[in-house]
């Protein structure tokens, strides 16, 4: 069995509010960001700050908090779509500069939404192949520094955000069994096009579609309604698989923390499941959509406030870039 023994994360110092944010865009306003999206500052990374930076300032609070010894730890995980370098991966950067024993493993996994999801099946995985004892699970992304200036829709969504988890043979929340599923013929609805094997270079490349959205392919595109069809069909069948495969009824889970993706998702998602508004966890305000991070900053908040406590069954679900969706129940 696998158990959540530990969570922790981290949020730069920089915030920006939707007035600082807004500033150029006269057509909108903080109150309509607030209302629609459920955000009202965000932090974003420092300008020398990467996701593997974060990811590190993360796992040193993580190990803080809760005196933990980065000599007990046998396996790094990271989650980023933001890599230090194109290789080496940056797990094994992190490896050297937290103190983890050479003995460990490590590795990066590119995904975005549904990674933390991913990262604790995984993390799972290896603890009952007998492979490791103690996974350190990173989450990190710094999607601003993917966005362009004049992308204000994505602007107002997303902040910077790395959380930390340690996943081991004990803990507080036994993790369940996953669902996970993919569909890759929607990669391009949440995309950037350059900077990696197929196209190195930046081009400058855009185009303005029929919706009046503008395609930048040096940036992050996301077919904004793509994304929300693809959510609205794929996550109320995922929290059923869940709920099934782990045996458990929907008025059996206590509370349900899912991607905080923005305000109208979750609010959409929450009724077509058919979850009361006091079981569900929603706080973008004053952090944004942090991507990979999400899930573990949500159920760290639920923890500090007592909203989770022992004895409580918790859904927890990812979904996105990929596009790419997860979920399982943690038994606290």
């Amino acid at each position: 069995m696998a158990y959540i023994k530990a969570i922790s994360y981290y949020l730069p110092e920089k915030e920006l509010s939707n007035e600082e944010l807004l500033q150029d865009f006269p057509n909108w306003t903080g109150e309509k960001v607030l209302s629609k999206v459920g955000v009202e500052s965000r932090h974003l990374a420092g300008k020398d700050e990467t996701a593997g930076d974060m990811a590190e300032k993360a796992a040193r609070k993580l190990f803080a908090e809760y005196n933990i010894s980065p000599q007990d730890i046998d396996f790094l995980l990271l989650c980023t779509t933001q890599p230090d370098y194109i290789m080496p991966t940056t797990a094994c950067i992190l490896q050297h500069r937290l103190g983890i024993p050479t003995t460990a493993g490590a590795f990066d996994y590119n995904l975005g939404c549904s990674g933390c999801v991913y990262g604790m099946a995984i993390a799972k995985g290896l603890i009952a192949g007998g492979i490791a004892r103690n996974v350190l699970l990173l989450t990190s992304d710094a999607f601003n520094k993917l966005l362009h200036p004049a992308d204000v829709g994505n602007r107002t969504i997303f902040g910077d955000g790395a959380a930390a988890c340690l996943i081991s043979t004990d803990g507080i929340a036994q993790i369940g069994d996953f669902v996970l599923g993919t569909d890759g013929s929607g990669a391009e609805k949440l995309i950037v096009k350059n900077g990696a094997s197929r196209h190195m270079a930046p081009t400058g490349a855009e185009f303005t579609d029929a919706d009046g959205h503008v395609h930048r392919d040096d940036y992050i595109y996301m077919d904004g309604s793509g994304i929300y069809y693809f959510t609205v069909d794929n996550v109320p069948p995922l929290v059923e698989n869940v709920l099934k495969k782990n045996n458990k009824t929907l008025d059996e889970i206590d509370y349900f923390v899912f991607h905080q993706a923005n305000k109208y998702m979750l609010n959409t998602l929450r009724r077509s499941c058919g979850i009361p508004r006091e079981k569900f966890h929603t706080d973008l305000t004053h952090k944004g959509n942090t991507v990979s991070a999400t899930v573990m900053i949500g159920l760290r908040e639920c923890l500090d406030n007592g909203t989770i406590h022992p004895g409580m069954s918790v859904l927890v679900t990812g979904f996105g870039v990929g596009l790419s969706w997860g979920g399982t129940i943690l038994q606290f």
